[in-house]
Parts: C-alpha cells; sequence; structure tokens
C-alpha cells in the first residue's frame, strides 16, 4: 500500500495543530522492510508462497520452516512415548541418558560425570529431594507462583491453556526436572512430580513467603540494573544493590545466577553480568574504559523498577514527551510508536546517535523533506535522553552538561536522605566514607 503523506507546513516546532487531517500518517513500520514479494522472515526475494503461514518465503526460510515441522513432528512423537505419572522414578526413566544428565547437572547433582543411565538414575533419585530444597531458596515470587498453580491444578496442566510467557518460561522447569512435558490422549500436557508437589506445599508458610519476597526485591533491582547499565561486574552489582536494599545474609550471586537463566534477560561472561541484548560485550567494555573517569549513574530505586514494565519506555518522562510531541505531528498508531521507541533505544547502544535517527528515518519513509527535518529533530531530542550503557547508565545530555558528576557540597547533612533515591541516610548509602556529594539532576 503506497504511503498517505499529509504535511501541514503551518506546523512548527514551536506550535503543533491538533488537526490530524493535515498531518502527515505513518501507515507501516517493519524493520525488516516486508513488502510483496518479500520474504516475511528475511526480507529477500521470495518464490514460495504458504497457505498454511499466510506470508511469502524465500527457499532458504521455506527449508527452514520445513525443518522445524519435522523437528516438530518428532518432538511430538517422542513425547508420546513418555509416561503419564506423578511418580520421579518413572518420569526419569523414560528420558534420554543426555537428558536425565542435563537435569541432574542444572540441579547441581554432584559424582554424576562416567556413569551409565541406571546409575545417574539412582544417583539422581537419591540428590533429588535435597536438590530441590535448595532450589526453591533462590525463587522469587513469581517462580514460586507458578509452581504452586500446579499443586493447586493437582500436578498437571493442558500446554494449550498456559498463556504464552508461562510457557516460554516452563522451559526453565523442564530444565530443572521441575515439570515433565508429555502427551495424553493426543493432548500435550506439563506433569509435576508428586515429590515436587510436597515440597511447594511444605514451603506454603510465612517464613517461606519471607524469603521469595526478599528474593523478588533484589532480583527486580538488579533486573533494573541489566536494562539501565548494560553490562557490569558481579562486585558493582551488588555494591549499588546495597545502595537500594538490606542484602545481609543473602546468597545474592545465586539469586543472580538462576534468574538469568529464567528470565533470558542477562547472562554471566567471567567477572561480568551482560545484557542479552549485547552480542560482542568486549566491544561494549572498551567503549566504556573511554570514560575512565566515568562514574555509574545514580538511578533511583522507582526509575529502576519501572524498567521491568513491558512499556517502561514508553510511560518514562522522556517517552511520554515524545509520544505526545511525535504523535500530534503525525498520525501513528501507538504500538507502531512504542516499537519505534524501543528500536531506537537499542539501536544506539550500538551506534551513534545520527546513524540510529537516519536509520529509522528511512525505515519509516517521510517523503517530504521539511517533515522527515521534524520527525529527525523529534527522534533526536528522544535518543539523547536515553540512558546509554557505553556511559555507565548516562544520557548523551547527561554527559555533555555533566549533569551526574558528584561534586562536594556541604549542603547535604550526613543524616540526609541519599540523594541516589534509596531512601537512606546518605551516610549508610554513597557518603560511606566518603566526602559529602551532591547529585545535579536535570
Amino acid at each position: 500500500m503506497k504511503e498517505k503523506n499529509y504535511y501541514n507546513k503551518q506546523v512548527t516546532d514551536e506550535k503543533v495543530k491538533e488537526n490530524k487531517d493535515n498531518c502527515i500518517e505513518i501507515t507501516s513500520y517493519n524493520k525488516k522492510d516486508i513488502e510483496n514479494n518479500k520474504c516475511k522472515n528475511c526480507g529477500e526475494e521470495a518464490y514460495y508462497f504458504s497457505d498454511e503461514n499466510n506470508g511469502w518465503l524465500c527457499e532458504n526460510c521455506r527449508s527452514i520452516e520445513e525443518q522445524l515441522d519435522k523437528l516438530a513432528d518428532k518432538m511430538e512423537k517422542k513425547l508420546s512415548k513418555r509416561v503419564y505419572s506423578f511418580v520421579l522414578n518413572e518420569l526419569i526413566s523414560c528420558l534420554s541418558k543426555d537428558e536425565i544428565y542435563n537435569i541432574a547437572r542444572n540441579l547441581g547433582a554432584n559424582k554424576i560425570s562416567g556413569l551409565n543411565k541406571e546409575k545417574l538414575i539412582e544417583k539422581l533419585i537419591e540428590q533429588y529431594r535435597g536438590l530441590v530444597e535448595k532450589r526453591l531458596l533462590v525463587f522469587e515470587e513469581e517462580r514460586y507462583k507458578i509452581l504452586k498453580s500446579y499443586v493447586d491444578s493437582k500436578g498437571v496442566k493442558v500446554f494449550d491453556d498456559i498463556d504464552e510467557d508461562e510457557a516460554d518460561k516452563s522451559v526453565y522447569f523442564i530444565q530443572q526436572g521441575m515439570l515433565f512435558p508429555t502427551v495424553k490422549d493426543g493432548v500435550s500436557i506439563f506433569l509435576m512430580p508428586e515429590i515436587v508437589q510436597e515440597l511447594i506445599r511444605e514451603n506454603n508458610n510465612i517464613e517461606y513467603r519471607r524469603v521469595i519476597k526478599t528474593n523478588t526485591e533484589i532480583l527486580n533491582v538488579i533486573r533494573g540494573m541489566n536494562k539501565a547499565y548494560g553490562i557490569l561486574t558481579s562486585k558493582d552489582a551488588k555494591e549499588m544493590l546495597e545502595r537500594y536494599l538490606s542484602i545481609e545474609n543473602c546468597e545474592v550471586e545465586d539469586l543472580i545466577r538462576e534468574a538469568g537463566y529464567y528470565y533470558n534477560e542477562y547472562r554471566e561472561e567471567g567477572i561480568f553480568i551482560i545484557n542479552n541484548e549485547i552480542d560482542n560485550f568486549e566491544e561494549l567494555l572498551e567503549k566504556i574504559y573511554i570514560e575512565k573517569d566515568l562514574s555509574y549513574a545514580m538511578i533511583p530505586k522507582e526509575e529502576l523498577l519501572n524498567m521491568l514494565d513491558e512499556e517502561w519506555l514508553y510511560n518514562s518522562k522522556a517517552g511520554k514527551n515524545f509520544y505526545k510531541e511525535f504523535s500530534n505531528m503525525f498520525n501513528v498508531d501507538k504500538d507502531m510508536l512504542i516499537a519505534m521507541m524501543e528500536d531506537l533505544f537499542f539501536d544506539v547502544q550500538e551506534n551513534e546517535l545520527k546513524d540510529s535517527v537516519d536509520q529509522m528515518i528511512e525505515l519509516i519513509k517521510i517523503e517530504n523533506e521539511e517533515a522527515k527535518f521534524v520527525a529527525w529533530n523529534m527522534m533526536s531530542k528522544f535518543v539523547k535522553k536515553i540512558r546509554l550503557w557505553k556511559y555507565k547508565g548516562s544520557s548523551t545530555n547527561d554527559i555533555k552538561s555533566n549533569s551526574v558528576s558528584i561534586k562536594e557540597n556541604k549542603s547535604i547533612g550526613r543524616n540526609d536522605p541519599c540523594p541516589c533515591g534509596s531512601r537512606k541516610k546518605y551516610k549508610k548509602c554513597c557518603g560511606k566514607g566518603e566526602a559529602v556529594i551532591n547529585i545535579i539532576n536535570n
């Protein structure tokens, strides 16, 4: 469909007209530039049309989809051979040796190398209860809630009744040997062994709920920091965490490691915790080290927690301002504009500001040069407010104005609230063993 372009030349940066009929209309935005006769997966010239998937496919992607269909058929046949049982030994025995070994390894079983299948099953059954009990101690409220829902449904759930998010995260519990997929009467289901159900029931008490509540608070801050900073050392993460929460007697390293497997938002590489959106973290480290004297941005706890929301960027102050300004000038669907904002956020982490904005302008295909110029300025202003990983969570505006630099200022007393937003006294937070500081924010 040809793009509809309506542009009101009287609209300026200073004053935005409300009349949408006179504004430019952005009817499509697709990063893969899918058009008729273009592959819906890669955008290359397509030769095959798939009625089942309702879209064009090139030869390579068609081959991949056929392979995936064959894999799905193979998996269905494999699952149909599994038992319908809540007895751990029976559930494990119908797995392959590799599958059993992976469950044992993921749970942290010891002395399992070189064992045959029979001995491996024996070793896993022997250690299973203790290993699951230990693993439950590093769970947060979300994982507990999912497991508790299986107990409430007598240990079984139909796959089609599970929402997409839970289905994706169920892979984690399968890898831990806490859930087992199978097929009964042609219906795909997940089963929870009775021993796991028993452990969940035993932990349904105030003491355990306190544990997972604390774990939730810690992990929420860590996940927020992962989005804000992109990459940081485990040591720095723990020290920064202490600004916001009391983490005494908590196995923070175990919490972070297991949550990384579950949420799939970050990974550990040696001493570093790295956002999974980062492919080449060594390259990012080089950029970070260029700013040798740059400290991590002091981000309020509330902002870090807000980053866990799917629409956190749209709901941020910078996002709301950009959305209001851009949608007043251009007719654009809300979901489309949010997708544009998210792509700008990730693109500018790897590329220069100008390159990221140029690419976005090209993707939305604004033909009118004057409108293109206005859109470029709006996007540029928004991108300058984005927290950049290469600047340790500071934005381009922050760096230019030195608004996050820490300066000595006697106006903040040691007993005053810490300016980082932790709600702790300054002397117990950023002021530990240091001179009094002041953080200047725009």
